[in-house]
């Protein structure tokens, strides 16, 4: 058990229905590579070439609140385990962004996002605490529903003061629609984020969208060890 802000948060930390939204890139990996620079990660590449993840999730019922958040993602690896590192976490309340920093070293940061999440469409305009512009995208799947419950495990790689946490994610998807690639991000200018993405070279299109009308997963107590080892 850990205790956050007063109140007591129990492992496995339950996460019962989130709406969420993706966009999938290859991005260059000698571009995305400062990404990890000292991190002792390693980024996962094929033919000069990784994934990236742009996140949009709505939290509904959860252990940490009711909030938003967007993500930005890369596969990763770390003593031969692979895993998300999560490199950048903007959420919309403070108890969440303590939570996720203290429990899993997860970088989260307080931001303005009005975030809608429905059928086949996705939109975001997301904004820093003072309103400055990061990104806005607006995301489209094709209209049809996989009829699938598809069970889900991976490992979230945070590293934080010459330690990598490795935390596992436990969970099940539903209600999945999948596009060929129907998304638009503007981006903003002068804010960290925007610049890295600007930077990284993210494409014009995605190779893949996705919605899921209800995901819920299980997060473990995160495992340290040396970045180095």
């Amino acid at each position: 058990m850990a205790v956050i802000q007063g109140r007591p948060i129990r492992f496995p930390v339950r996460i019962g229905h989130a709406v969420a939204a993706a966009a999938v890139y290859l991005v260059r990996t000698e571009r995305a590579a400062p990404l990890v620079a000292g991190s002792g990660l390693r980024l996962v590449s094929a033919a000069g070439r990784t994934p990236l993840v742009l996140l949009f999730v709505d939290y509904r019922v959860n252990d940490l609140g009711d909030y938003d958040e967007v993500g930005v993602a890369l596969l990763a690896r770390h003593r031969g385990r692979t895993g998300v590192y999560v490199h950048q976490l903007p959420v919309t309340q403070p108890f969440t962004m303590e939570a996720g920093r203290t429990l899993w070293g997860l970088p989260k940061w307080l931001a303005r996002a009005e975030l809608s999440i429905a059928g086949r469409d996705a939109t975001c305009h997301l904004a820093d605490e003072s309103g400055r512009h990061v990104l806005t995208a607006a995301l489209r799947t094709l209209p049809w529903r996989l009829p699938l419950r598809l069970p889900t495990t991976l490992t979230t790689l945070a590293p934080r003061d010459g330690e990598v946490l490795a935390s596992r994610v436990r969970g099940r998807i539903s209600g999945i629609r999948v596009g060929p690639g129907g998304a638009r991000v503007v981006l903003g200018t002068g804010h960290p984020m925007a610049d890295e993405l600007r930077a990284v070279g993210l494409p014009r299109r995605p190779v893949a969208t996705l919605v899921a009308e209800h995901l819920e997963f299980e997060m473990d107590p995160a495992e340290r060890s040396d970045v180095g080892g």
